[in-house]
Order: C-alpha cells, then structure tokens, then sequence
C-alpha cells in the first residue's frame, strides 16, 4: 500500500459521520435500511455501502477476502453505533462484574471466523453496550478480522491491554 492511502479507520470514521450517524432524513434511511439488513445481500442494496467501498478503494484499500461479506459486515456494524467512543468495543464488552457481554457471547464472537458469521452476534453484542464503541478501532478490526485482532479483543475484554502483544499490519495474516 502505498504512503499515500489513507487509514481505513478515517475512511470508514468519515462514511460514518457523513452517511450514518448525522440527524438528516438521508443518514435515518441509511441507518434504517442497514438496521434491517441480515443477509451482505440486503446491505450491499444499500447505496451508501457502495459510497464506502468506492472511498476505500480510491484511498488505495485493496478488496481482502470474502470482501462483499466484510464490507457489508462493517457498514452495518457502524450503522448500530449511535455514538464514538474512545474506549474499544471489546474494553467494554469486559467491563463490570459480571462483564456487559456474557464470556459465552464473547467466546461466540472472537471464535467467528467469518464476516457473515459474525454479523448478527455482533450487532446483538452492540446493542449491549449501548450501541456506543470506537468507530475507527471497530472498522480497522472488522476490516482486518483475523487471528490477531481476536486476541486483543482477548486482552481486552479481559482488562490486561497493557499487556497484550504489540502488533502492527504487517504481522497481520495476508489472505487477500
């Protein structure tokens, strides 16, 4: 990739701002019709989803694996959010005794491999934490979703952040 791309998380931090979480009767029939959708089908006739796919890709993002199921993955994710938090979804997950998220539901999720298998228990899980989480942080895991973002999750739910491993893009799994 080259120097000049720009991170998928302000890319998919701007879609947000502009396409989804804005008060206009645009963002509430985006939101709507994300909300509803539960198949990557359903999102991908969703027009705003192109809008972001098309962002991504002239901000020089290549199209990873299962790219329509992840795409849409992370346009319905964010269209759940209500509000940009700094704290990473998974922190919040964790938080309290008992945890927000059940260790079962959290197990549930960090085990889905898949984008499409992860989709409904993840807006479930959203809906727990007040459909609130760090937009950029979610967008850049979802669109990475590989074994090392599921173990920080692990870190994270779990409260020892400070010490899970240091990892960069370049360690993450390349199946393109």
């Amino acid at each position: 990739m080259s120097e000049e791309s720009i991170a998928v998380e302000k890319v998919c931090h701007d879609w947000w701002l502009s396409e989804v979480s804005a008060d206009t009767g645009h963002c509430r029939k985006t939101r709507a019709e994300l909300r509803r959708a539960d198949t990557p089908l359903e999102a991908l006739g969703v027009s705003a989803v192109h809008d972001l796919n098309r962002e991504l890709t002239s901000a020089g993002w290549h199209k990873r694996k299962n790219w329509p199921d992840r795409l849409s993955l992370i346009a319905i994710a964010l269209a759940h959010l209500k509000e940009d938090q700094t704290e990473a979804l998974a922190s919040r997950f964790g938080f309290g005794d008992p945890p927000k998220l059940s260790r079962i539901r959290f197990n549930t999720l960090i085990r889905t491999e898949s984008p499409r298998g992860l989709m409904r228990p993840l807006v479930r899980a959203i809906s727990i934490v007040d459909n609130s989480a760090n937009v950029r942080r979610l967008a850049r895991d979802l669109y990475w979703w590989a074994d090392q973002d599921r173990i920080t999750w692990c870190f994270e739910y779990y409260g020892s952040a400070d010490s899970k491993p240091n990892t960069t893009n370049d360690d993450k799994e390349t199946n393109i």
